[in-house]
């Protein structure tokens, strides 16, 4: 197993509303209520946590919302930084058929002193936890002195220069800039994602791996491990392609599969790694399987989808996967849409 530490640099309040039936433009009462603090960087760290994989989460945590953090799952695993003002809210409504509707809120800004704050806090984590992969995740809030972006290239820097791997989620502007960067090993964007770095639709698993492969090569990312719903995932390096499926028993909230199939990947494709937490050769980067992680990928997206929240509580009913060589004939269910992505 790897040595993993995420970065949050947006995290949020998930509010999950339960209604039977939501009915758009109507008053619905809910059958229940959660709240938690959540966000992406830290839902892969908490289902690495449950599956024994080290690891830590840092997070940026608005002062007026730190009482949040007495009664959110796994507190031990975070690494929290106090800074102005208070966070976002994502609201969730989950009807029992499983469809989900989603409301999430804008990143709240970061001043650029606190965001230095965050870059060290995060290498030290790094060196720390001698880790093998970096994980940031989510939205990239803005700086409040000049409305840019914070940058994410120092620390991007700093953790390849330190012998981890860099692995980047998000979408829009951030995920064209970043994977283009040179600073980035992996991406996981969906199908749809993929679509829109490539400017072209797609229908079939094959061209899905096309577009994968054309960002592959011309961006200098290592991986590119794209998610496709319910037709699986795919990895994808310049050298080799495997797709990968499990079948969920029942499909409760698909918020959260896309972080839980990442945790699988970056807490299991590490080949050659000694004990968990002490690499000897740290400042090198040990050879990836992409068979094992992209198994251990799709089974966790799969357990993911069967649970209500984005918290997985046990790993004790994981789904069988199937990896095996792509179909490139194989249609989506779905095939992709594209945007044109904004400028800023």
């Amino acid at each position: 197993m790897a040595a993993v530490v995420s970065l949050t640099p947006a995290p949020v309040i998930d509010r999950t509303y339960f209604v039977d039936v939501f009915d758009a433009g109507k008053v619905n009462r809910a059958t229940e209520i959660q709240e938690f603090l959540s966000g992406k960087g830290i839902n892969v760290s908490r289902t690495l946590r449950v599956a024994g994989v080290p690891t830590s989460a840092v997070l940026p945590i608005g002062r007026e919302d730190e009482h949040l953090l007495f009664r959110t799952p796994h507190p031990q695993i975070l690494r929290i930084l106090p800074i102005p003002g208070r966070m976002r809210v994502n609201t969730a409504i989950l009807e029992t058929n499983g469809r989900t509707t989603n409301v999430n809120q804008q990143a709240v800004p970061i001043p650029q002193r606190a965001w230095d704050d965050v870059i060290e806090m995060t290498v030290n984590e790094i060196q720390s936890l001698r880790a093998d992969w970096l994980v940031v995740s989510g939205s990239i809030p803005r700086h409040p002195e000049t409305d840019e972006k914070v940058d994410l290239g120092e620390l991007f820097s700093e953790a390849r220069r330190l012998g981890t791997r860099v692995a980047f989620d998000s979408s829009g502007s951030s995920l064209e800039k970043w994977a283009n960067s040179g600073l980035v090993d992996l991406i996981k964007p969906n199908a749809d994602e993929i679509a829109t770095l490539v400017g072209r639709h797609l229908e079939t698993v094959g061209d899905v791996l096309e577009a994968g492969r054309e960002v592959v090569e011309n961006s200098g990312l290592e991986v590119a491990l794209v998610s496709m719903g319910g037709d699986g995932a795919l990895a994808i390096t310049r050298d080799e392609a495997w797709w990968g499926y499990a079948p969920a028993r029942e499909v409760v909230n698909t918020t959260g599969a896309g972080d839980a199939s990442l945790a699988g990947f970056v807490g299991h494709s590490i080949q050659g790694r000694g004990q968990a937490g002490g690499r000897v050769d740290f400042g090198t980067l040990p050879k990836l399987s992409l068979q094992k992680g992209l198994r251990h990928a799709v089974m966790y997206g799969a357990l993911a989808v069967e649970v209500p929240t984005t918290i997985i509580e046990s790993m004790d009913t994981l789904p069988q996967a199937t990896v095996e060589r792509p179909d490139p004939d194989k249609p989506l269910s779905e095939p992709t849409k594209f945007f044109e992505t904004p400028s800023a």
